[in-house]
């Protein structure tokens, strides 16, 4: 039976508690500094009214900063197209590392890219964890797949070895590059700006179910885009046809020029 949220098991507690302590010490907060609240109700309900305001940043006279913080501002921008690791946690079942939010928190792109990344129909979100396969993106949720299991890609190099980032940010196009359909490989590269790549199989795919899941929308319904992985036959892997029936993988030659076809693409890194 699935552990509910409003009522977590004990063990989850006391797992949840060490942490908290854990976290708060590494950020310069002793457990010593909690026992003024303990003791007293007015210091109680002080940091009662703290946490409830979401933690806001406060300055060294306790005034409350009100400029918004990087985070703020991607959401700002980027509205429901910027996912954050909290949600992709939340959302699959998996876990940062303290160093790995850390690092998250202080390494969002500049907002001017944040800003090229809405012009342009981006998505940002993080990288999982560690560095995940198209098997591992599908093992997450079977369901989201096509291919539940097995399938012609299951022995495939590509689906096992080619794999995302980890715990670093992804800027992915939620659909295909403009005016890429019923074009050759050759002829769709070209479509790309210097400052773009096209991702593997597994960052798309990476993207798109991160998006179902976070978000409760399917992307790239009744088209395919071509991404850079090739099958052991030098077949171009494309994703796509995402609905209900889940996420389909196939692959086909590079000179097939098709109006179902376009070209997936990710801003590169700075």
């Amino acid at each position: 039976m699935p552990q509910s949220i409003a009522h977590p098991k004990p063990t989850a507690v006391l797992d949840g508690t060490a942490k908290f302590f854990r976290v708060m010490a590494n950020a310069g907060v002793p457990f010593s500094a909690f026992t003024p609240p303990m003791q007293s109700v007015a210091k109680r309900a002080n940091l009662a009214e703290f946490l409830k305001l979401g933690c806001p940043k406060v300055d060294g006279n306790g005034v409350i900063n009100t400029t918004p913080s990087e985070h703020d501002l991607a959401r700002l921008i980027l509205a429901s197209d910027f996912i954050t690791p909290e949600e992709v946690a939340q959302t699959r079942g998996l876990t940062y590392a303290d160093e790995q939010l850390e690092a998250l928190q202080t390494s969002l792109p500049p907002l001017e890219v944040i800003t090229w990344c809405r012009g342009n129909g981006y998505l940002l979100l993080p990288n999982p964890p560690e560095a995940m396969s198209l098997l591992g993106v599908r093992d997450l949720n079977r369901a989201l797949f096509s291919s539940k299991e097995g399938g012609w890609y299951a022995d495939q190099a590509f689906a096992a070895k080619e794999t995302t980032e980890a715990a670093t940010w992804l800027m992915i196009r939620k659909g295909i590059v403009p005016n890429s359909t019923d074009k050759k490989w050759k002829e769709q590269i070209p479509l790309i700006s210097d400052v773009e790549r096209v991702p593997n199989a597994a960052e798309f795919s990476w993207a798109l179910t991160i998006y179902k899941e976070v978000r409760g929308v399917y992307l790239m319904g009744g088209i395919y885009a071509r991404t850079s992985s090739v099958d052991s036959d030098g077949l171009r892997v494309r994703v796509g046809h995402f609905d209900s029936d889940g996420l389909d993988v196939h692959s086909y030659w590079d000179d097939h020029r098709y109006d179902g076809f376009g070209l997936a693409s990710a801003r590169k890194s700075e």
